[in-house]
This record gives structure tokens, C-alpha cells and sequence, in this order.
């Protein structure tokens, strides 16, 4: 059954990815005016060799032209799809040692406009059943700005939610209990369904390497990249 209601000891602040995105480059750029952005621009690699990074290259993606951006210090941060890995490799580095874990969930994920009067509905959390023996199906729903709500349908091997739209909704309606089913019935999507199955747990050990270059910065998922459920990311 439901579990039972009790005085408000922990929040949580719900938001799309483009809100939290916008927050933080606003935050970055507002109280540091020193740094630039150079919007829609790929990292094509490092530049410099295995002793010392001494900058980047990158291409604008709407010109093609690739420019090369000296720095005493580079700042991988472009998370799980990171090449970094590669690149040492390619400047001269033995291969970086990897642990992956992946305990098979995907994620199907649709923005609704909510309904008059529900715009601050509370968090919805609809988990598997443990003492059934089949793949676990789970559904979320959370009040996000703009008087939105962002579902999202998860399932183990076996159980991988649809990413139709009506399949969306019949793997809604299979939860142990149909609310949040109910709820999206009676809401306007604003979204197509989005799926994702890059939820497997990897960590790089970039440490163990016998070398590191000069200049070098690895962060976040790029290192170290957790299932989003869990809630490290």
C-alpha cells in the first residue's frame, strides 16, 4: 500500500533539465563576467602530449572551422559520453582500467502540462512490487515549473518501458497501483516520450595510470558515471 504520511522532515526541488541548465550558466556568468561561452562548439581533443595538456581543439558546429584554445588548465566535465579515455590513449597512455555495472534499467520519460488545481501536486512514486517474481516496473511523477509534471516510467530487463506513446500509457496503467496513470490521462503532454538506456554504472581509473599529464582535470561523469536513480550524479 501507500506509505504513511508524516510531518515534513526532508524536501526535494523538482525542475526540468533546461531550468537547472539555465540556473547554473546564469549563476556562472552573472558573478564571474570574465568567463566566455563559445555555444554549439565540440571538443575535438587535447592538445599538448602525454607530459602536459597545454589546450584543446575544437570545432564550431555551424562553421566547421576548428580553432585551437591554449590554457594552463583543461576541464573535462562532458560527463558520461566523455573521450577522454581515448585521448590519453592516443597521446602515448596505456589503457585506463574501468568497472561497469549494469543492472539493466531504462527510463522512458514524457513533459505534461498539469491539470488546473493539480500544478503542485505532490511527488508521486509508484515502486515494484519485491515479492512478485518478474521484472520490476516503477513510475515517478513530480511537479516541475511552468505548472508542469515530468513522468518517468522505468523497468529492469524484461520490463523496459515503451517509448510510444501508447505504450507509455499502458505501461503506466500496469503499475500495482494506476495513479499516476490516471493522472497523465486527464494532462496535455507537451512532449514526445523520451527513452534512455545509458544507465550503467562505470568508474574510471584514471589514478592508476603511471603517468598523468600537466594541466589535466577530470570531474563528475566523466570519472565516475551512477545510475540516475541513485541519486550520485
Amino acid at each position: 500500500g501507500w506509505q504513511y504520511r508524516f510531518p515534513q522532515t526532508q524536501f526535494i526541488i523538482s525542475a526540468g533539465r533546461p531550468m537547472l541548465d539555465w540556473v547554473v550558466r546564469d549563476e556562472v556568468l552573472r558573478r564571474h563576467p570574465h568567463v566566455a561561452t563559445m555555444p554549439s562548439t565540440e571538443a575535438l581533443g587535447p592538445l599538448g602530449d602525454a607530459n602536459r595538456i597545454a589546450g584543446v581543439r575544437v570545432r564550431g558546429a555551424g562553421t566547421g572551422e576548428t580553432v585551437d584554445l591554449e590554457a594552463d588548465l583543461v576541464v573535462d566535465a562532458t560527463g558520461r559520453g566523455s573521450q577522454l579515455k581515448r585521448w590519453l590513449s592516443a597521446l602515448g597512455l596505456p589503457p585506463v582500467e574501468q568497472d561497469t555495472v549494469d543492472a539493466g534499467i531504462a527510463y522512458a520519460t514524457r513533459i505534461f502540462r498539469a491539470p488546473e488545481g493539480a500544478r503542485a501536486f505532490p511527488l508521486v512514486n509508484v515502486l515494484a512490487d519485491h515479492r512478485v517474481p518478474r521484472p520490476g516496473r516503477n513510475a515517478s511523477l513530480a511537479p516541475i515549473e511552468d505548472g508542469r509534471w515530468i513522468v518517468t516510467l522505468s523497468g529492469t530487463r524484461g520490463a523496459e518501458p515503451p517509448t510510444d506513446e501508447d505504450g507509455f500509457a499502458e505501461f503506466a496503467r500496469s503499475m500495482r497501483d494506476p495513479l499516476i496513470a490516471d493522472l497523465i490521462a486527464v494532462a496535455e503532454p507537451l512532449t514526445a516520450v523520451q527513452g534512455s538506456r545509458s544507465s550503467a554504472n562505470r568508474r574510471l581509473y584514471y589514478e592508476r595510470l603511471p603517468a598523468w599529464p600537466e594541466g589535466l582535470v577530470a570531474l563528475g561523469d566523466a570519472v565516475a558515471a551512477f545510475n540516475p536513480v541513485y541519486g550520485h550524479g
